[in-house]
């Protein structure tokens, strides 16, 4: 009798405790998750903005950028793609996008985007960093 007692407060204690346990650990994942969507769209705005400096702002410095098309894709630092930025902005004036996946690990994040440009859509890949309680982003692939 004891310790069917005891087993049935431990399974109500489970069924109690369980879920505010869960909820509390995925609460810090969907504010983290909110501003890595923050992010991805102010990167958008300043891209149609043609806002260079403040576009560049928004990479890690030791980001890896990929640029070009095809058999021609390349990958630069944030340092090279200061000269490149404005040829592919140029290019691609204006682009929409839509997210995809959000994968927020601690500080780090994934976020899968498909990109439209000249009616066009490039599934893309933004790897980002929070540094300094900023999200920045390392990395940029399609």
């Amino acid at each position: 009798m004891k310790r069917t007692i005891i087993a049935v407060i431990l399974a109500l204690a489970f069924v109690i405790f369980y879920p505010m346990a869960i909820q509390a650990q995925t609460e810090p994942d969907k504010k983290a998750e909110g501003e890595v969507r923050e992010v991805i769209d102010q990167w958008r705005k300043l891209w149609n903005e043609n806002n260079q400096s403040a576009l560049l702002d928004m990479y890690h410095p030791d980001a890896k950028i990929m640029y070009g098309w095809g058999n021609q894709k390349g990958i630069a630092s944030k340092k090279e793609y200061v000269g490149i930025l404005p040829q592919r902005i140029t290019a691609n004036p204006s682009l929409g996008l839509s997210i995809t996946k959000v994968d927020v690990q601690g500080e780090k994040a994934t976020v899968v985007i498909d990109m439209k440009t000249k009616g066009q859509v490039t599934r893309t890949t933004f790897e980002m960093i929070k540094e300094n309680e900023k999200w920045l982003i390392t990395a940029f692939r399609y």
